[in-house]
C-alpha cells in the first residue's frame, strides 16, 4: 500500500485496504484466502485471484518445509523440499553401501555389545568382551533414513509439489548391462551420480538400488 494512512491497530485478519465510506478506517469485509483485500478491493479480478492461488500453495509448502526441518526463510519452499529428497536419499545410498560393506551377515545380528579393559599384574592387560544378539547400528541407520526417505517423498508430492519440479534436481545417469553389448539410455534419478567399479559394472549396492523418486526408467538398444 502506498498510502500514507496508519495502519498499525488495524486487524490482520480483515481486508488490508481503506474504508470508501470512512476516510482512514479499515474496510471491514475479510480478504480472499491468499490475499490481504476483500473482493470489492482488488481481489476480484483474474489476476488477482490467480495471484491468491500462488500464495496459498507457497504457504503449504512452507508450512510442509518447516515440518519436515528444511530451512524455507530464503529459499523457495517447493525447492528446499525436493533438496531434502535429494539429500536422503544419498544417505540411504550411503548406507546401503555401509551394508553391503560387513564382512558376513552374521554381522547383521551377532556383534560386541561390551568391552571392559582390565589389568592384570602376570599378563598385562586384558580386555573381557561381550557379544550378543543385536542389530548392527548401520543396518538400523539404513531402515530409519529409509522410512524418513519415503515420509519426505510422500510429504512432498502431498504438498503439491508437481513431479516434473523433481528435475532439477537429477542428473544423467549411464546403466551399463555387464556382460552385454548395447547402448543405455541415460536414466534420471534423485540419487547421486552412479559410479563404476574398475570392470565397468556397477557395484552391487547399486544394481538393487531403486528409486523412490518418480523416474523414468532406462531402455537399452541392443
Amino acid at each position: 500500500m502506498s498510502d500514507n494512512i496508519d495502519r498499525s491497530d488495524w486487524d490482520p485478519k480483515k481486508c488490508w485496504a481503506a474504508s470508501k465510506r470512512q476516510s482512514g478506517k479499515q474496510c471491514g469485509n475479510y480478504p480472499i484466502r491468499g490475499a490481504k483485500t476483500c473482493l470489492r478491493h482488488g481481489s476480484g479480478s483474474k489476476k488477482a485471484r490467480a495471484a491468491a492461488a500462488r500464495n496459498l500453495e507457497q504457504e503449504k509448502l512452507t508450512r510442509v518445509a518447516r515440518r519436515l526441518g528444511t530451512p524455507h526463510t530464503d529459499l523457495d519452499p517447493a525447492q528446499a523440499l525436493l533438496d531434502l529428497v535429494a539429500s536422503k536419499a544419498g544417505e540411504v545410498e550411503w548406507l546401503r553401501h555401509q551394508v553391503e560393506l560387513l564382512e558376513t551377515d552374521c554381522d547383521l545380528w551377532w556383534g560386541e555389545t561390551k568391552v571392559v579393559g582390565k589389568d592384570n599384574p602376570e599378563f598385562g592387560e586384558q580386555y573381557e568382551r561381550t557379544a550378543e544378539a543385536r542389530q548392527h547400528v548401520v543396518y538400523t541407520l539404513l531402515h530409519k533414513a529409509q522410512d524418513q526417505l519415503a515420509r519426505y517423498a510422500a510429504e512432498t508430492l502431498k504438498a503439491g509439489v508437481d513431479e516434473r519440479r523433481y528435475s532439477p534436481l537429477t542428473v544423467p545417469v549411464q546403466l551399463p548391462v555387464p556382460g552385454r553389448s548395447g547402448l543405455c539410455v541415460p536414466q534420471r534419478s534423485g540419487y547421486p551420480r552412479v559410479s563404476t567399479t574398475a570392470t565397468g559394472s556397477r557395484p552391487s549396492h547399486l544394481r538393487a538400488a531403486r528409486p523412490r523418486l518418480p523416474t523414468v526408467g532406462a531402455t537399452c538398444l541392443r
